[in-house]
C-alpha cells in the first residue's frame, strides 16, 4: 500500500508518518518532507509525507493520485502558531547564527514561562509586524482549508487533536490498518515534537493576543472546522520543558547541526524584570558589522551614557554627543548632569562641530540616535553621510512608532519619537532604494551611501494617519527575520534589493510652527542687583497648550537673597497653573499662592476672570513677578534648587482678544 500524509508544518505530521508506516509492517520506505519534483518512482510499500507550504496545492492533488490512501492532518492555527513560533527558528541557519535573536527569544520564553501574562505574543521578535511567520502560517492554513474543501470525498480529513488523543479508529478502519498511538519515531526527528498535546495556546495566548489574532485567526479556524470558542486558560501554566527549555536544546542541536559553535543563553533569573526585552539597535549594528566586515564606527547619540555604543562590538568606535537645548526638564537635566559627571563636555558637539572635527576622516556606520525635533533630524541626517565611506550605512533610530501618541512634536514622558519617522520617510522618499527600516526598537532606518539625493527641500509634512496606512511604502520596512535573510549572503545589495515605494505617496507642506516667547528666571544676593548673567531662560510655545518649566539654579549660584520670574518677553495671556521652588532633594519648599495675587509684586500684567478662569495679561515686553518668599525658604535656596512653572501660553489672537475684552471691562467700570 501507498500512503501520502500531507499536513502544514508543526500539525503532527512526523508522528502521523511514523504510525501509518508501523501500521504497514515490514519495511516500507519513507519518504520525509522530500520535494514532490524530486521524488524517484513510488514503491509499492511506501508512507510519505509532505508538507502542505513546500508544495503547490494542485501539485499534491495530482501526486495524491499515486497513493492508495490519502491522509490530510489539520490542526487548531493557534495551537499551530504556537508551536511555530517555538520551533521555526530552528528551521533557518541564518537564524541559528544570531546571537542576539536568540537571546532575545530565550529571555522572552523565560519570562513568559515564570509569568503567562506579562508578555504577548507580538512582543516575540518572530512576531512583531511585518511577520513572515505569521503570514505563513495563516497562508498555510487558509489554503488547507481551501484543500479540505475541495477533495473532502477523496482524502481523509484527520484532526491532530484526535491523534494526541489516540482517537484513531476511523483513520485506522480507512486505512485498513490499525494505527496505534505513540509510534517510535527516528531519532533524527525526535526535536520536532513538543507537548504532544493540544490546546497549549490557552496557556500562551493573553487577552490582547485573543483581541489581535481572533480576526485574523476566526475565518481559518471557520473553515478547518473549529468552533470559535476563545476561552483562556484560568490561571495559565506554561512548563518549562514546553518553553525555554525546549527552545535551548533545539538551539544546540541545530548550531551543532549547522557547524555553529555553542551559544550560552542566559539562566533564568538574570535579566532585571523591569527592563523590557526586544531587539535592540545594537544588534542591528553588530548584524551590519559582522556580515559586511565594517570596521569604522561612528555614534551621534543624545546623551544617554552611550549605552548602544557600550553594546556595539567594532574594531574603531567613536562616540559624540548631541547638545541637547530643547529640554531643559528635571529627568533631562539630571541624566544630563550624570552624563556629562562621566564622559566631560568634551565629546557634546554641535552638528558643524562634528563634521569639522572628523573633516578628512570616513566611517563605516554611523549611529544617529536624535533628539527627535523637525528640521534638525533632516538636516543631521541629510549631512552625516559626508562622513560615510562609499557603501558605508547611516542608521538612524525611531523610524517606526507603534502608536501616536509618542509622535508629539514636544516630548512627552515615558517612550517619546517625535518627528523622526516623517524626516526618515522625505529621506526615502528621495532615494526609495536606498533606504528602509528594520522594525525592531522603534524602527532602525537604514541608508546607504550610495548615490545619494540629499539636497531635497525640507518643508514637505504628512500626518501620523498617512504614515500608519502606508507605513511600509514611507518606511520600506523589514522584519528583524527579514534583515537576517538579506543579510546573510555578505552582499549589500542584496540588503536593499527591494521594489521601490509605490507612487504618489503623499506629503503636504509643513504647517508654520506656533509663534514662540521667551521665559525668564533672575536671581541675586541679598545686596546685588538682577543681570543676565545670573538668569535662565526657557522657551514657551504660544499654543494654548499647558507646558511645564524647570529652571534648574546652576553649581554656581551662590546665595540667593530675590528672585524675579519674567512669564514671557511679549505681550500674550497666560493660564499660570502653578509657581513652586524645589530643593535638590525634590522636596516642596514654597508654593504661589494663586487667590492672593492681588496682594503680590506683579509688574507690567493684569489678571483678569474669563469663562471662570483666571488669567494673565502681560502689557508690555517686561512683565515681571517679584516672590515674597520667607527668610527660612531663601535661607535654604541655592544650587539645584528649581523653580517649576505649569502655564498654557495662548495663541497671539487669543491673547489680543482677552487684552481687548479685559480694556472694555476696565473702560466700562471707570465709566
Amino acid at each position: 500500500m501507498r500512503c501520502l500524509i500531507v499536513g502544514a508544518g508543526k500539525t503532527g505530521t512526523t508522528a502521523l508518518l511514523y504510525a501509518v508506516a508501523q501500521a504497514m509492517g515490514g519495511e516500507p520506505a519513507i519518504h520525509f518532507e522530500d520535494r514532490i519534483a524530486a521524488l524517484p518512482p513510488l514503491a509499492p510499500h511506501t508512507a510519505a509525507k509532505v508538507l502542505f507550504e513546500d508544495e503547490r496545492a494542485d501539485h499534491i492533488a495530482a501526486f495524491g493520485n499515486r497513493f492508495d490512501r490519502r491522509v490530510l492532518l489539520v490542526r487548531d492555527p493557534r495551537d499551530n502558531l504556537i508551536s511555530q513560533l517555538l520551533y521555526a527558528v530552528a528551521t533557518h541557519r541564518v537564524q541559528m547564527d544570531d546571537p542576539g535573536w536568540l537571546r532575545t527569544i530565550a529571555l522572552l520564553l523565560q519570562r513568559k514561562q515564570e509569568n503567562p501574562a506579562s508578555v504577548a505574543l507580538q512582543d516575540f521578535p518572530q512576531l512583531k509586524p511585518p511577520s513572515a511567520l505569521l503570514d505563513l502560517v495563516c497562508a498555510a492554513n487558509r489554503s488547507l482549508a481551501a484543500f479540505a474543501r475541495a477533495h473532502a470525498g477523496d482524502w481523509f480529513i484527520l484532526r491532530y487533536e484526535d491523534m494526541v488523543a489516540g482517537r484513531l479508529e476511523a483513520l485506522s478502519a480507512y486505512l485498513g490498518l490499525t494505527v496505534q498511538p505513540d509510534p517510535k519515531i527516528d531519532p533524527a526527528y525526535q526535536r520536532v515534537a513538543r507537548t504532544k498535546g493540544a490546546g497549549d495556546w490557552r496557556h500562551w495566548f493573553t487577552r490582547e493576543d485573543v483581541a489581535h489574532y481572533r480576526p485574523l485567526l476566526a475565518p481559518l479556524m471557520a473553515g478547518l472546522g473549529y468552533a470559535d470558542d476563545w476561552t483562556l486558560a484560568d490561571p495559565p501554566h506554561i512548563a518549562p520543558e514546553h518553553s525555554w527549555v525546549y527552545f535551548e536544546r533545539l538551539v544546540r542541536e541545530r548550531r551543532q547541526f549547522f557547524g555553529l559553535p555553542p551559544l550560552a543563553l542566559p539562566a533564568p533569573g538574570q535579566h532585571d524584570p523591569d527592563t523590557p526585552i526586544r531587539i535592540g539597535k545594537a544588534d542591528v549594528i553588530n548584524r551590519l558589522v559582522r556580515q559586511f566586515g565594517y570596521k569604522r564606527y561612528l555614534e551621534y547619540n543624545k546623551l544617554d551614557g552611550g549605552k548602544c555604543f557600550a553594546d556595539v562590538v567594532c574594531e574603531s568606535k567613536t562616540l559624540a554627543f548631541i547638545p541637547e537645548h530643547a529640554y531643559l526638564d528635571a529627568d533631562a537635566t539630571e541624566r544630563l548632569l550624570g552624563t556629562t559627571a562621566t564622559f566631560g563636555t568634551r565629546d557634546i558637539l554641535t552638528l558643524p562641530q562634528l563634521l569639522e572635527r572628523h573633516a578628512g576622516e570616513r566611517f563605516d556606520l554611523i549611529l544617529y540616535d536624535p533628539v527627535h525635533v523637525r528640521p534638525e533630524v533632516d538636516q543631521v541626517a541629510r549631512a552625516l553621510p559626508a562622513l560615510l565611506n562609499p557603501g558605508g550605512i547611516l542608521i538612524v533610530h525611531d523610524c517606526n512608532p507603534e502608536k501616536e501618541e509618542i509622535t508629539t512634536v514636544k516630548r512627552c514622558p515615558g517612550a517619546w519619537v517625535g518627528e523622526t519617522y516623517k524626516a526618515f520617510a522625505l529621506l526615502r522618499h528621495h532615494n526609495p532604494g536606498k533606504a528602509l527600516t528594520v522594525g525592531e526598537d522603534f524602527g532602525c532606518g537604514l541608508v546607504w551611501n550610495k548615490d545619494l539625493v540629499l539636497d531635497y527641500p525640507l518643508d514637505a509634512d504628512l500626518s501620523y494617519q498617512q504614515f500608519d496606512a502606508q507605513r511600509a511604502s514611507y518606511t520600506g520596512l523589514i522584519g528583524y527575520h527579514q534583515f537576517l535573510q538579506k543579510t546573510a549572503s555578505g552582499n549589500i545589495a542584496d540588503l536593499f534589493a527591494a521594489p521601490p515605494a509605490p507612487a504618489p505617496l503623499r506629503f503636504q507642506r509643513k504647517p508654520a510652527p506656533p509663534p514662540r516667547m521667551e521665559s525668564q528666571l533672575f536671581w541675586c544676593g541679598p545686596e546685588q542687583d538682577f543681570s543676565e548673567e545670573q538668569s535662565l531662560i526657557l522657551p514657551i510655545a504660544l499654543d494654548g497648550n499647558p507646558q511645564a518649566l524647570l529652571f534648574t539654579f546652576p553649581p554656581a549660584a551662590g546665595p540667593i537673597g530675590r528672585l524675579r520670574f519674567d512669564p514671557a518677553d511679549g505681550v500674550v495671556a497666560l493660564r499660570l497653573a502653578s509657581l513652586e521652588l524645589i530643593s535638590a532633594k525634590g522636596a516642596l519648599m514654597w508654593r504661589w499662592d494663586a487667590d492672593g495675587h492681588a496682594g503680590q509684586d506683579w509688574r507690567g500684567v493684569r489678571f483678569c476672570e474669563v469663562g471662570g478662569d483666571t488669567l494673565l495679561l502681560t502689557t508690555g515686553s517686561d512683565p515681571q513677578f517679584h516672590p515674597a518668599l520667607p527668610a527660612s525658604v531663601r535661607a535654604r535656596l541655592g544650587a539645584g534648587c528649581s523653580l517649576s512653572v505649569v502655564m498654557a501660553p495662548q495663541p497671539p489672537l487669543a491673547g489680543t482678544l482677552l487684552a481687548a475684552l479685559e480694556a472694555a471691562r476696565r473702560e466700562a467700570a471707570h465709566e
